[in-house]
């Protein structure tokens, strides 16, 4: 029997205006999963354990964490505890494109050191990364002048307090075992999100990015767990799949819309990666949107 792959959760609201999502929630049972985002989050109270990439460790109030895309992670509470978090989703973009490049280049070549993906601060620090995520909270829930200026600067303080924490705790020197190439397949990544629905191959993202062409396919796959062609199937697929339930373009046309140069080879993916036809697809979605009428 094949390994079950943990879902890619895509989305969380506001993505389409500006990508950048807070919540503060419980999160008792969290199951495995990954993500095309980037995720920090921080314990408000209560005690548990989070996994990512199969390495475990310890939540209580404090721990920090910061996850990158495609990481598999999962939570779980501890017997009688209530995990109540602060989490918070935005795209790699806003990263990618900070003033300083520094900060988002630290943390993206986190997953190639022996940085760990979580800190636990001090009751002081607690107190201060606390009070950082209340105020982002709340400019999230309104609705005034210059709130994605004040949300993203309030975002890199506290990505660098994290890092600054993470840092001060590590024995080894904070350069140690970086690898300059890895924020560039970020890029990379980020680039094949912007640009799926066009032809786009190896060779020429290679050459675009300077890379040798073996490399960046062993790069993607270390990074993301799949094949660049397979990473593209999943984006181009998962549009279909939007339109198909949310428009009444011929399924042709979805197929070209999302980045396929054929119906053949759109339809052979789909039933592939889904297991159905996109018209049988689509007519079992519109079922269940007239059940729910």
């Amino acid at each position: 029997m094949p390994p079950v792959i943990p879902p890619v959760l895509t989305d969380y609201p506001n993505m389409d205006r500006f990508p950048f999502y807070i919540i503060k929630k419980v999160n008792n049972n969290i199951p495995p999963h990954r993500h095309d985002f980037l995720e920090l989050s921080l314990v408000v109270e209560g005690t548990g354990t989070e996994t990512v990439n199969g390495v475990k460790h310890r939540l209580g109030p404090g721990t920090i964490t910061f996850l990158l895309p495609y990481q598999i992670h999962d939570i779980r509470a501890d017997a009688g505890s209530n995990l109540l978090l602060h989490v918070c989703n935005f795209d790699m973009g806003i990263l990618l494109n900070a003033p300083d490049r520094e900060l988002g280049h630290c943390l993206l070549h986190a997953g190639d050191t022996e940085a760990a993906p979580f800190v636990r601060s001090e009751a002081e620090q607690h107190r201060d990364l606390l009070a950082l995520f209340d105020r982002m909270q709340h400019e999230y829930n309104k609705d005034e002048p210059w709130k994605k200026l004040i949300l993203t600067s309030m975002l890199f303080e506290a990505l660098a307090r994290f890092d600054r924490l993470r840092l001060e705790k590590r024995s080894a020197p904070a350069e140690a075992g970086r690898k300059p190439e890895t924020s560039a397949i970020w890029e990379i990544v980020h680039y094949i999100h912007q640009h799926y629905q066009e032809p786009l191959t190896l060779a020429d993202l290679a050459r675009l990015f300077h890379f040798s062409v073996p490399n960046l396919s062993k790069q993607l796959k270390h990074h993301l767990g799949t094949s660049f062609v397979d990473f593209v199937h999943e984006l181009r697929i998962r549009q279909a799949c939007s339109l198909l339930r949310s428009s009444d373009m011929t399924i042709t046309d979805i197929a070209l819309e999302a980045g396929f140069r054929s119906f053949a080879s759109f339809s052979r993916v789909f039933g592939d990666m889904k297991g159905i036809s996109p018209s049988a697809y689509r007519k079992r979605w519109s079922g269940r949107l007239q059940e729910d009428e």
